[in-house]
């Protein structure tokens, strides 16, 4: 893993990023790195270990698919069941795996959108998401937003406040929050001339605020790195829903598995893969006990373009290395 190191520390060397807190994951060996700056506007700070990351689309794999796949474990829910039957409101006949996919095809367009307050922005994106779309995969935020609102009605409480109760407290996931400490959290960019410190990214997610399940989850390395190891089955607790979790590495629909993508290593390995806007990705081999978490803060104090095709090769050589 020398080169996979190097190019994370490449990754700050050039001013891709800020900063970079990493993980690698090998059966009991976990090897972690904290580098570079936290922040460099409006002046530059160091990054501290233990400092938490704005999650952006994480949240959408370690908090609602995992609310998700609890519900599935409880019989509350099937998997090709119509999202309409929890969420009564919602017309189309919209599977949860359709949605947990991103092959919906579901569209949708409303004006100003970022200008409505959260139930005109809920219902508007309920009255307005058609199937108009194709049916293969199409990356959408509103897919889990959608899975999110139904898992609200199967358990009568705000989505946020689910994965609260149901994930980040029974997990022991300490650092991890929707209201996070901003002296302890990496700042993301610029809103209305204010640095975004504490305060979630993705706009959608700050209009909708407790009932966003796509996205408004900070949490610190040491967070996603415990959450991995449940994943291997190395710690345990009946919140964590293992047997769903373990099935989650076969291709549920277009080459992608519930909540998570999928990617493949050189011997045809199937690992679960996500990223995150503001400059999260994470890969888990669950049956191998392999796993790559890289948190950055590719936003700050804008968005660096260049971050993707780097993210894109260190995701790439580690699945090379780590068959080796």
């Amino acid at each position: 893993m020398t080169q996979v190191k190097q190019m994370l520390q490449q990754l700050v060397s050039d001013q891709v990023v800020p900063g970079v807190s990493a993980a690698i994951l090998s059966g009991q060996q976990v090897w972690t790195e904290v580098i570079g700056d936290a922040q460099w506007l409006p002046m530059r700070k160091p990054l501290r270990p233990g400092m938490a990351y704005d999650l952006a689309s994480l949240t959408k794999v370690l908090g609602t698919t995992t609310v998700f796949l609890q519900a599935l474990t409880a019989g509350k829910v099937s998997v090709d069941q119509p999202i309409h039957d929890w969420l009564p409101e919602f017309t189309p006949a919209t599977t949860f795996r359709a949605a947990l996919t991103h092959t919906s095809g579901l569209e949708s367009y409303i004006p100003h959108r970022d200008e409505l307050a959260a139930p005109a922005l809920r219902q508007a994106l309920i009255d307005t998401l058609k199937p108009t779309g194709p049916k293969t995969v199409l990356y959408r935020d509103f897919n889990l937003l959608l899975v999110g609102w139904a898992l609200e009605n199967i358990y009568c409480d705000a989505i946020q406040h689910l994965i609260q109760t149901k994930v980040l407290e029974p997990l022991q996931l300490s650092g991890a929050s929707f209201h996070p400490d901003p002296a302890m959290t990496v700042p993301t960019t610029y809103a209305n001339g204010h640095l975004l410190q504490g305060v979630v990214h993705d706009p959608k997610a700050r209009i909708l605020g407790e009932h966003a399940g796509s996205a408004g989850l900070f949490a610190t390395l040491q967070d996603l790195i415990s959450f991995t190891l449940y994943a291997f089955g190395q710690r345990t607790t009946p919140a964590f829903p293992m047997r769903q979790f373990a099935d989650l590495t076969q291709d549920f629909a277009g080459g992608r598995s519930l909540g998570w993508d999928l990617r493949h290593d050189a011997t045809g390995g199937t690992w679960l893969y996500h990223t995150g806007y503001t400059g999260g990705f994470w890969l888990i081999q669950p049956q191998a006990k392999q796993a790559l978490i890289v948190l950055s803060n590719r936003v700050h104090p804008q968005v660096n373009a260049n971050f993707l095709v780097r993210r894109d090769e260190i995701v790439a050589q580690y699945l090379q290395d780590v068959v080796k």
